[in-house]
């Protein structure tokens, strides 16, 4: 728990360790939000627009994990950001209190009313707007939506506003499109519909070494836990560390030319520019630009040809674009 991130933690408490239990007074946008892309961002602006009017604070509420993964676990989605980051975009956008609620398996059984009741009845806050997307459901079986939410914040005087599904190019901006998209390599289209650069989050782990023993060209290898890769091959790409952004190779694929037996796929990140351990660092990993596929070379040395080639394409990459990051 940190001091931007709030967890509801029992039933009807809302705080944080060390802060009094003053009232808050919030406008209150409620969705997964998973990956905050353009049409959450309409939500985040009609919240700001409230908190404005009602002289109140304008604040998120979302769900972890997510509601699928409960509901249907099996068709549970990969989600587009890990909850840190998702917090990080909510708050990027405007909600100077992000709230995440837990979703269980009990919370998921509450009828429409109940459920408002219990998010929405804490001593702690007054809502004084809210803001969902038109189409959101919630509750037992998904049975309250917009309309009842709406007749629930008229009960009790509360500024209510549902969103319009926002579209581009006859496409409905939605979580699940942004994450088709990239699986087919659509990164440009990805990108219009978050309003930046698809970028990949994970940890850097050890992997085979082969890299920077025979190819003299270190990587980090990335293991990640929430987000979509596109398809394999190599792409240029800025990856971030610490805030700040390196021009990077990143090779997505299975290392075809060293044969290795039960190969796994594996996101491999090389940063130009860059000399250091990087073993247990976070890195963020936007896609900029698809280079070539994957394939499977003679042998190392004209593999280690071609990655001299795909580093001076990366290098045109970035000379080429006002925003150059190290190189």
């Amino acid at each position: 728990m940190t001091d931007n991130l709030l967890k509801f933690t029992e039933v009807g408490h809302l705080g944080l360790p060390g802060e009094s239990r003053e009232k808050r007074k919030l406008s209150l946008g409620i969705g997964v939000f998973d990956g905050v892309h353009l049409g959450h961002r309409l939500i985040l602006a009609e919240v700001l627009a409230a908190a404005g009017e009602t002289g109140s604070i304008p604040a998120a509420m979302t769900f972890d994990p997510h509601p699928r993964a409960v509901l249907r676990p099996d068709e549970s989605p990969m989600l587009l950001v890990p909850l840190k980051e998702r917090v990080r975009l909510l708050r990027e956008a405007g909600a100077e209190l992000v709230w995440v609620v837990p979703f269980t398996p009990e919370f998921a059984r509450l009828e429409p009313r109940q459920f408002l009741d219990r998010l929405l009845g804490c001593p702690e806050v007054e809502v004084s707007g809210i803001c969902v997307g038109r189409h959101w459901r919630f509750g037992r079986n998904g049975t309250g939506d917009s309309t009842f939410l709406e007749h629930y914040a008229v009960e009790r005087g509360i500024r209510f506003r549902g969103c319009p599904e926002l579209e581009l190019a006859g496409e409905t901006v939605s979580s699940s499109a942004i994450r088709r998209a990239v699986a087919a390599g659509k990164l440009d289209r990805a990108a219009e519909m978050l309003g930046r650069s698809y970028r990949l989050i994970g940890t850097v782990e050890r992997g085979y070494h082969a890299a920077s023993d025979r190819l003299d060209c270190p990587t980090a290898n990335l293991a990640f836990t929430a987000g979509v890769l596109p398809p394999d091959g190599v792409y240029a790409a800025a990856a971030w560390r610490d805030g700040v952004p390196y021009a990077a190779a990143v090779n997505i694929g299975f290392a075809p030319t060293f044969g290795w037996e039960n190969s796994v796929r594996r996101v491999e990140v090389h940063l130009l520019g860059f000399s250091g351990n990087l073993y247990g660092c976070e890195l963020g990993v936007e896609f900029l630009s698809y280079l070539r596929e994957e394939r499977t070379f003679p042998d190392p040395e004209a593999l280690k040809q071609q990655i001299d080639q795909d580093m001076a394409q990366i290098r045109h990459y970035f000379e080429q674009h006002s925003s150059n990051p190290k190189r």
